[in-house]
């Protein structure tokens, strides 16, 4: 999946929803998956609309657009800025993103925490300039639409050959390890489990698994882990016989003795993992 923008902006004039329209479909065509948040009502909504689409969000971009008109006690006069989006803000700060990209519309007020958050991106007064300083900035910023805060899979590569024991039996094999790290600066990735899905034997579509059951999390005893956050959990993703390297065996929770091999043939072979966590 891409990186997600979570693009915070106004959308009470004509003007500010063509602003943000373009920068969706400006997101869109590089690559990126972009959300607009909109208004919403209630404390449900809240929560279950704005929070969650922060923390599933990858990147987070900020328009403060001017509001009304305010005079200070000695007569000075600036405008408001959007309240809505300078809530969300404070969300996403406290959410912890890494990568934000925050403009201001001239004269609107920084208050709030937009008030000591550090941006260089220059005030912009006509919002056909709000475009072109966003995609200015996401350059600068190195934006890469392949980033993810979320789980990601690395370090693919294999150990051994070892004698590998569990509850079926006893193996000699080159077990396959994945890494998967949690890139989130503020949660952990609970029960994290990895099962194989599905498997393409050479010249055939993908099919379901034979043992779909949970895989074994490497060095440890379990099929389940909390990978803290900024950190990584590993994966026993399978096992090669090292006395016969046509077999291939899942180190999974599946209890049927003795243990049967997923491929018994020499070929390329296509095999499809899924990853959850809390």
């Amino acid at each position: 999946m891409s990186a997600k923008v979570f693009i915070s902006c106004g959308q009470n004039s004509p003007e500010e929803r063509v602003v943000a329209q373009e920068l969706s479909e400006w997101f869109e065509a590089e690559g990126y998956t972009p959300y607009v948040a909109v208004a919403v009502q209630t404390i449900l909504d809240l929560n279950t609309g704005i929070i969650g689409e922060l923390r599933t969000s990858d990147y987070y971009l900020f328009i403060n657009f001017r509001r009304e008109e305010v005079t200070s006690s000695n007569g000075e006069i600036s405008w408001r800025g959007s309240l809505y989006t300078n809530e969300e803000l404070a969300i996403a700060y406290a959410i912890g993103f890494e990568h934000m990209l925050l403009l201001n519309q001239r004269e609107a007020r920084r208050e709030g925490v937009f008030g000591f958050i550090v941006s260089n991106i220059p005030e912009f007064e006509d919002f056909d300039k709000v475009l072109p300083l966003v995609q200015e900035a996401v350059d600068k910023a190195e934006w890469d639409p392949t980033y993810t805060r979320q789980l990601l899979a690395e370090n693919l590569g294999f150990k051994g050959p070892e004698i590998f024991i569990d509850h079926t039996g006893e193996r000699h094999l080159r077990t396959l390890n994945v890494h998967i790290r949690n890139r989130r600066p503020d949660l952990g990735a609970v029960d994290c489990i990895a099962r194989l899905a599905r498997l393409a034997p050479p010249g055939q579509e993908l099919q379901t698994s034979p043992d779909r059951s949970l895989l074994k999390v490497t060095g440890l005893p379990g099929f389940e882990e909390t990978i803290w956050p900024q950190s990584h959990g590993t994966f026993d993703l399978l096992g090669i016989n090292a006395d016969n390297g046509s077999e291939v065996f899942l180190n999974s929770a599946a209890d049927v003795v003795p243990r049967h091999p997923i491929i018994i043939a020499l070929g390329e072979y296509q095999l499809e993992y899924e990853i959850f966590s809390q």
